[in-house]
């Protein structure tokens, strides 16, 4: 089986690396040229609890590319997904499967725009990584993969490819509504990814905060009454499930979120795709949404000063 990961960011290395260590044909496809010419000269730099070593894992930019995936794994960050995909368009049969667990709301319909969606997958992770420089990255804690067909269907080939995760051992099951998986951990990423970047603050931190339940369930309670009139069974206890999870000093209690780390390199962030999606749909159902309007408003503010202009609007606010 071929294996491409698309996006070989944080977790595009991290699965990367952890299928090609049990035994796959992974290549790692990327438009960062000084990654992709650092991982060819020197193997993938990998740093989890067992500390650090190289993975001889391959790397390409998407023109490099040549043949088909069996299996494509989507892991750009939310902005990306569209040029992206229109740049690996000649890896993809109609054969091949692919898997997104990339954070956000929107992702399928962009995906769902040049590809079937009979070959469409998609799903969710809690596992948590740092892309630290080019040619490394750091793995934290474990973590869940959740996926399933986008419509329910081919039940049989998601769990093979369940079953393929879990042998590489990232853990992985079925989802019983792929919908609700993105939505909640949509929220997820909704709550942690701006609090950790406006306080400048890793997960921990956030956690020991004796009122942050809170500002959490205040954001929360917002994106679960967007949900209900979108038709997703998003519930809020599920999420502040996984939240409080990650706080934990064994989970990712040490971990900066990516929105942080994309704000100190000077990228712009997956903030339209995260609160921003949320406030669009608010604003479709004449919904309020103050609180997720204001941490919108405030990383834009951030992403203003580095002169980060070039993300989606959100003309409704």
């Amino acid at each position: 089986m071929k294996i491409v990961v698309v996006g070989a960011g944080a977790m595009g290395s991290r699965f990367g690396s952890a299928l090609f260590t049990s035994g796959h044909d992974v290549t790692l496809v990327d438009s960062w040229i000084e990654h992709v010419d650092k991982i060819n000269k020197n193997g993938l730099s990998v740093t989890d609890e067992r500390g650090t070593r190289l993975i001889p894992i391959t790397s390409v930019l998407p023109e490099e590319f040549s043949g088909r995936a069996d299996l494509l794994l989507m892991f750009t960050k939310s902005m990306q997904t569209e040029t992206m995909i229109k740049k690996c368009l000649h890896m993809i049969a109609k054969e091949t499967e692919i898997v997104t667990l990339q954070n956000g709301i929107g992702n399928l319909e962009m995906l769902s725009k040049y590809i079937s969606k009979d070959q469409l997958f998609a799903g969710t992770t809690t596992y948590a990584s740092n892309l630290t420089e080019a040619g490394s990255v750091h793995a934290y804690g474990s973590g869940m993969i959740e996926m399933m067909h986008i419509n329910g269907n081919r039940k049989e080939d998601a769990e093979r490819i369940v079953t393929l995760l879990n042998a590489a051992g990232l853990v992985a099951k079925l989802s019983d509504d792929v919908m609700r998986s993105i939505w909640e951990k949509a929220a997820f990423n909704a709550v942690l990814n701006p609090l950790c970047t406006l306080t400048s603050s890793p997960v921990g931190t956030i956690g020991s905060y004796e009122s942050i339940m809170e500002i959490i369930e205040g954001i929360l309670e917002e994106i679960e009454l967007i949900s209900r009139a979108e038709g997703v069974s998003l519930d809020k206890r599920n999420v502040l499930s996984v939240i409080e999870g990650v706080f934990h000093p064994d989970m990712s209690a040490h971990h900066f979120s990516s929105m942080y780390h994309d704000i100190q390199r000077g990228r712009g962030t997956e903030i339209d795709y995260l609160n921003g999606a949320f406030i669009r749909k608010a604003h479709k159902h004449g919904i309020s949404a103050p609180i997720n309007t204001m941490i919108f408003h405030l990383i834009k503010i951030i992403e203003n000063r580095f002169q980060m202009n070039d993300n989606i609007s959100v003309q409704q606010v």
